[in-house]
């Protein structure tokens, strides 16, 4: 089954900063869910030199057409210079958790 739908990651520095995200995109219906994971440790080169940090990671459940948007959303909240927006497309899932994706993010939800 190939599907519309998609998971897109995004880290931030802290778990207030993913909750208060996680809400607004909920609050504009650009997302039906979002995980957020607390704790992640990164690693990776900035401006000459290795840093290590602790991240929290948001998993976000949303339809294709709502990319732009949610990005946009994202973008102008989050604190870093250029977050991470990544979208993967979800090639399989269960019609009615899909189903209830795409009654959120359409705001069709009864």
């Amino acid at each position: 089954m190939n599907t519309d739908y998609c998971i897109v990651l995004c880290t931030c520095p802290d778990s207030a900063t993913a909750e208060i995200i996680a809400r607004q995109i909920a609050d504009l219906k650009l997302v039906a869910c979002t995980n957020i994971i607390p704790h992640l440790t990164s690693i990776y080169p900035w401006q000459g030199k290795m840093v290590q940090g602790c991240e929290a990671l948001l998993i976000m459940k949303t339809h294709q057409s709502k990319l732009e948007e949610l990005e946009k959303s994202i973008v102008s909240v989050h604190p870093y210079e250029f977050p991470e927006f990544i979208a993967l497309p979800i090639i399989y899932g269960n019609a009615p958790y899909l189903q209830w994706v795409n009654k959120v993010v359409f705001n069709k939800e009864t």
